[in-house]
């Protein structure tokens, strides 16, 4: 791929996020999406004709391979982004995943490896590293605003909503409301830190308390990380009222405290929170990465970091208690 050509992109999904993803690279002079799969080829027909995209199939391997795409980007059931992003790699395609990268760190970790073998780009959908009002709190984070930063408070919440089908599907979810929500908050605190190491990891969790599924969707998490910081981050679907934004966080520190949105709740009917402008920062990134060999913001190890930190407080919250 030449720094004068246009980069051919393929969409691996026709959902919610392979739209943001496809409007987001429409915004983008020099990309082009030319491909979408999906298992369910009458919608990815739809979805190919509503967004202008010549190439459609359910032969997601297929679509991968051909000649003339630079960029693929997964946006399927979290099982398959790891076979899925791994097969595009290993026939040298760059890879925009979303999050999480995986279902478990030991398939995170192959996909890494697969990137490196390949000397390809390999970013995670951690879109909230590119809202301005993020990067601002950090700017304020890093300037020493709050003085030595104590503790952090994060949301990653649904109220009086919550998805259905693979969503609840332990098996090609990987978890439920952590996995989907609370992975946003846990990473934009870490961002916000600037990228400490977690260390510990604690977690309560509930399962099934507002539905009939058989995924978490309701808890919390607490984050020991290696700067000294604590953050605690709540998630859930189907919560009676919004404690905050998804990824919205608060820090509280030496100095005073900050927050990412102020607004009130719930925010005002023709807000817009989840914006294809965030996923057009995120986009463009990686593909200057594609182009220049750089490493994105929301990197392979950002990914892999947040899904360890996940992985962790599920096993943190299956652990019995001792009664003290």
């Amino acid at each position: 791929m030449s720094s004068g050509s246009p980069l051919r992109a393929v969409v691996l999904g026709y959902g919610f996020i392979g739209n943001m993803h496809v409007e987001a690279a429409a915004t983008l002079p020099g990309v082009e999406v030319v491909g979408v799969s999906g298992h369910r080829l009458d919608r990815a027909t739809a979805f190919a004709h509503r967004h202008g995209i010549e190439r459609v199939t359910t032969d997601w391997a297929s679509l991968c391979v051909e000649p003339d795409v630079d960029l693929v980007i997964v946006g399927t059931p979290n099982l398959l982004h790891a076979d899925q992003a791994i097969h595009a790699l290993d026939h040298a395609k760059h890879v925009l995943v979303e999050k999480p990268m995986a279902v478990t760190v030991a398939d995170a970790e192959r996909m890494i490896d697969a990137a490196a073998g390949a000397d390809r780009t390999l970013a995670v959908g951690h879109m909230w590293r590119y809202h301005p009002d993020v990067i601002a709190l950090r700017d304020r984070v890093v300037a020493g605003e709050f003085g030595r930063i104590v503790r952090t408070h994060g949301w990653g919440i649904h109220a009086g909503w919550g998805p259905s089908g693979w969503f609840t599907d332990p098996t090609l979810a990987g978890g439920g409301a952590l996995i989907d929500m609370g992975i946003h908050a846990i990473d934009t605190a870490r961002f916000i830190l600037a990228d400490p190491d977690p260390e510990r990891v604690s977690a309560s969790i509930g399962l099934g308390c507002h539905g009939d599924h058989d995924v978490d969707d309701d808890g919390i998490v607490v984050i020991d990380w290696s700067d000294g910081v604590r953050s605690s981050v709540e998630f859930g679907w189907w919560q009676p009222r919004l404690g905050g934004l998804e990824a919205d966080t608060e820090v509280l520190g030496t100095a005073g405290t900050g927050r990412v949105w102020t607004m009130p709740l719930p925010p005002p009917a023709q807000y817009v929170h989840c914006d294809v402008a965030m996923y057009a920062a995120q986009l463009a990134d990686v593909v200057g990465a594609c182009r220049t060999g750089a490493t994105p913001i929301a990197s392979s190890e950002v990914g892999r970091t947040a899904l360890a930190v996940v992985e962790r407080a599920y096993a943190a919250g299956r652990e019995p208690s001792d009664g003290t």
